[in-house]
């Protein structure tokens, strides 16, 4: 009788710690909820592949780029991911397979008899993967500075789309494009044409008499916000126009974010009557 192939997506690469590693990241980088994790491990090589459940129950294999029991590349990848894992689900097992299942894991080719009977054995007691986790060492870094640095699209405001969508090509570009765009909203909404930066947005925004505010807010939020505009420009954006591009990614998407915001005060005000 013909086997029946497991219909299961394969990620990874097997011996390849990296790009194993790189899998597991993207997973979660794309906001997969990671529910359940099986090791599945091979005892005579001391070599792990991982099997994720996620939502509705999508099953996911790690291939087996990873191992314990020594000092290597493989065994520091282990405990990243390990380490990773188990800040997003507390569901997590290791279980013995034979070497048979964990090369059809390598080929990709598993059946559905080999799921079916990675489901049916008992998970390894008492658990030994705490231990592993302590291979990883770099702890003054955070485990996710490994992670993809990007812009997060979701939570941009519309106008800022389009030089988001360029941003990785020439971010000093993309900043200074969204400071200027912002300069010519406020300006085409209050009639101050002759101003720009600081004294742009402290006319437009701060005092009892600006022409922009926030309704139902409090005095104190709306100075607050209001002084937001300024401390931006004062602290980021003069700077930035009189000094050559620092080539800092994460600093140039942080400050970005930080535009974003002024873009969304922006929005939420209204000319004040």
């Amino acid at each position: 009788m013909k086997a029946k192939f497991a219909g299961i997506q394969y990620l990874g690469d097997s011996g390849v710690t990296q790009i194993c590693k790189e899998a597991v990241i993207q997973l979660i980088h794309a906001g997969e909820d990671i529910r359940d994790v099986k090791i599945l491990t091979v005892e005579e090589t001391y070599s792990h592949a991982l099997l994720l459940t996620l939502k509705y129950d999508i099953q996911v294999i790690i291939k087996g780029g990873f191992a314990s029991g020594y000092n290597g590349e493989a065994p520091k990848g282990y405990a990243f991911v390990l380490n990773l894992l188990r800040n997003y689900t507390d569901s997590i097992n290791e279980y013995i397979i034979p070497k048979s299942i964990f090369e059809r894991i390598s080929n990709p080719s598993l059946t559905v008899k080999d799921l079916e009977y990675i489901n049916s054995i008992e998970p390894v007691r008492p658990n030994r993967w705490h231990d592993a986790v302590y291979l990883y060492k770099d702890r003054e870094r955070s485990i996710f500075s490994e992670f993809p640095l990007t812009i997060p699209m979701a939570l941009l405001d519309p106008r800022l789309i389009e030089l988001a969508l360029d941003f990785d090509k020439n971010p000093d570009s993309a900043i200074m494009s969204a400071y200027r765009k912002l300069e010519s909203i406020v300006k085409a909404r209050t009639g101050l044409n002759n101003e720009s930066g600081v004294k742009l947005f402290a006319k437009a925004f701060q005092g009892d008499d600006s022409i922009l505010c926030w309704e139902n807010l409090d005095l104190g939020e709306s100075k607050g916000r209001a002084s937001l505009f300024t401390s931006v420009y004062m602290a980021y954006r003069n700077n930035r126009a009189h000094q050559e591009p620092r080539h800092d990614l994460s600093d140039d998407i942080r400050e970005f974010i930080l535009i974003n915001q002024l873009f969304v005060l922006e929005s939420e005000s209204v000319v004040r009557k």
